[in-house]
């Protein structure tokens, strides 16, 4: 149904902008936000909802220049920071994330998203120490933190590949299957360290989580048979 020319009133197009942001109904999204900031353009609630759908829709660019609008307006918005400092960080930048997240850190010291989100930052920088540290905190303020619990898992084999490490990252890669580009960059690092070992049994859950992927298949059967690392395919790494 084509929507009116009626005056809407803020807070409620907040509320249900923020709830399509939320179910992942970016086109609708757009659609409401780009109505409600004709009436309001200087609201700062409209502009992170508008930087916010942005970063999920990977339209990074965006994303930085509506989080910058919003700060001019309110420099210590949660929402602005948290997306630059996501957008830092899936841009491979990860010195402007770290000092964006430890920002604020200072001002939200009980946060267990961005103790997750400065442990994935270190886990992707391949500081396995720090990022297990910054996981275990993000899991005493919240026990169940998805992301802190992934982190921790993956570094916990890293440091100690023993049998209860291998059960946990076997149990990661059926229930996250999201957490392929992260756990190929830490195949690449083992292989990197000298650690053949572990890398093999990381790519062998990878594959078998993953069966129709060609390159990963190709990955653990290259290093199960024990290949030299530089004549490991390289591609998935690329594609993911």
């Amino acid at each position: 149904m084509a929507m009116d020319d009626t005056p809407i009133d803020h807070d409620t197009a907040v509320a249900q902008i923020g709830e399509l942001v939320d179910r992942r109904r970016h086109v609708a999204a757009d659609e409401r936000l780009g109505m409600a900031l004709e009436q309001f353009p200087d609201s700062t609630d409209l502009l992170e909802l508008a930087a916010w759908n942005a970063w999920l829709k990977d339209e990074l660019d965006t994303a930085l220049e509506l989080a910058a609008r919003v700060l001019q307006q309110a420099p210590s918005s949660y929402s602005a920071r948290y997306v630059q400092a996501q957008v830092f960080h899936e841009r491979d930048d990860y010195g402007a994330a770290e000092q964006t997240l430890l920002a604020m850190l200072e001002d939200y010291p009980e946060s267990a998203d961005l103790y997750a989100s400065y442990a994935q930052v270190m886990l992707d920088s391949y500081m396995i120490e720090k990022a297990e540290r910054l996981a275990a905190e993000a899991l005493r303020i919240n026990p169940q933190h998805e992301g802190a619990l992934n982190v921790h898992t993956l570094c916990g084999f890293i440091l100690k590949p023993d049998a209860e490490q291998k059960r946990r990252l076997s149990m990661l890669m059926r229930e996250h299957p999201n957490q392929v580009g992260t756990t190929l960059r830490i195949v690449q690092m083992l292989i990197d360290r000298g650690q053949a070992r572990e890398a093999k049994a990381i790519a062998a859950e990878l594959a078998l989580s993953h069966p129709e992927d060609p390159g990963i298949v190709n990955l653990a059967s290259q290093l199960r048979v024990g290949g030299h690392w530089s004549m490991l395919p390289l591609w998935p790494m690329q594609e993911w």
